[in-house]
């Protein structure tokens, strides 16, 4: 069939014109004659521009289209499918009950880090535990935090309400410890949560050790007390001393100085040199009791070697009706243990004025 647009020629079967797109069948138009074709002589002359209606767009399209719609409706209706089938699973999720313990650790009480094997002594540290608790209605929970010495006694135990939520909490519990053994220690956090019939519980552990040894407020605390002690001492030998006649005075005087010292005293060691201070007065009342003891001893000694001398100056007497003319003339005359010199006189030279004297005891 031939275009009446462009008289191009078309199978019968077809509707529109393949080269113009022209609906075939409709009344003629006129035809545009044939351009010339250029030859060697002149030069080519420009094919006027056809013009051709705008093509109906291809019936598939409408098909596209239809399959398109389709394809989204198919999208919609799984997302809404999804939906409920995830919202009921989102919702049950979120009624569930939560207790985890997701961290425990030590530090000091202002939140700095510690080293574990070497947490401070005389310091405030906080056993911290962060955990995440979730429950709905009447439900309830509670974390225990603990810390236990490596022989099982306890340093600190507290338990805390804890509330529902579902971002991460802190609860913590601090300490001060002023000895250390060295053997590690244990801090715990239990966390329990219950809904309805349902119980959750979490636990979380960690060691840590103390310095070893005694921290300086310790050792202050206790060589004070031993100090005092050892003042008392002091004070009740200085009594003890001065009932049997003792001059103390000077020593009286010493252990006020140290009790001074005592009271203002900042360091064990301050402390320790009080105490060695009365042990020097306790000692040297020591000493002087036993130095008068001795010195009572002597005395006696003396007192019977002059009784012992005059006996025999008076049998001598007796002998010669005169005494001797030195004590060397005397024989098995006693010597004083303190080493005085014995000597003798008597006035009108008879034994009733005799006397007998040592240089360090005197006449006894």
């Amino acid at each position: 069939m031939r275009c009446p647009g462009c008289g191009s020629d078309n199978p019968d079967s077809r509707k529109f014109c393949t080269s113009c797109g022209k609906t075939l069948g409709d009344a003629p138009t006129q035809v545009q004659p044939p351009v010339p074709q250029p030859t060697a002589q002149m030069p080519p002359v420009p094919a006027a521009p056809v013009y051709a209606p705008a093509q109906r767009p291809p019936v598939k399209a409408k098909s596209s289209k239809k399959s398109w719609i389709i394809a989204l409706c198919i999208i919609i209706g799984l997302i809404v499918v999804g939906a409920a089938i995830a919202i009921p699973l989102i919702i049950a999720a979120s009624n569930k009950p939560v207790a985890q313990v997701n961290q425990v650790k030590i530090v000091k009480a202002d939140g700095t880090t510690v080293d574990a094997d070497k947490v401070p002594l005389e310091t405030e540290v906080a056993f911290k535990a962060t955990y995440k608790a979730k429950f709905k209605g009447t439900g309830s929970g509670t974390i225990r935090l603990s810390v236990k010495s490596s022989a099982g006694e306890s340093i600190v135990d507290k338990t805390f309400d804890v509330t529902s939520s579902g971002n991460s909490q802190t609860k913590e519990v601090k300490f001060t410890m002023s000895e250390g053994s060295g053997k590690p220690l244990s801090g715990n956090a239990k966390l329990a949560v219950t809904q309805g019939a349902s119980k959750l519980s979490s636990a979380k552990a960690v060691s840590f050790k103390m310095v070893a040894g005694k921290g300086e407020k310790l050792q202050l605390k206790e060589a004070t007390a031993a100090a005092t002690k050892k003042c008392q001492v002091a004070t009740e030998t200085l009594k003890a001393t001065a009932a049997k006649g003792i001059d103390i005075s000077d020593l009286a005087n010493r252990l006020s100085l140290g009790l001074t010292t005592l009271a203002s005293a900042k360091t064990a060691a301050e402390a320790n040199s009080v105490a060695g201070i009365a042990q020097t007065v306790i000692d040297e009342c020591n000493a002087r009791i036993t130095a008068q003891g001795q010195q009572q001893k002597a005395t006696d000694t003396c007192r019977q070697n002059q009784a012992v001398i005059r006996a025999k100056l008076v049998d001598w007497w007796g002998g010669t009706g005169n005494f001797p003319d030195s004590m060397s003339q005397l024989y098995g005359i006693p010597s004083c243990p303190s080493g005085g010199t014995y000597t003798y006189y008597a006035p009108d030279t008879t034994p009733a004025t005799l006397h007998v004297s040592c240089s360090v005891h005197g006449e006894l």
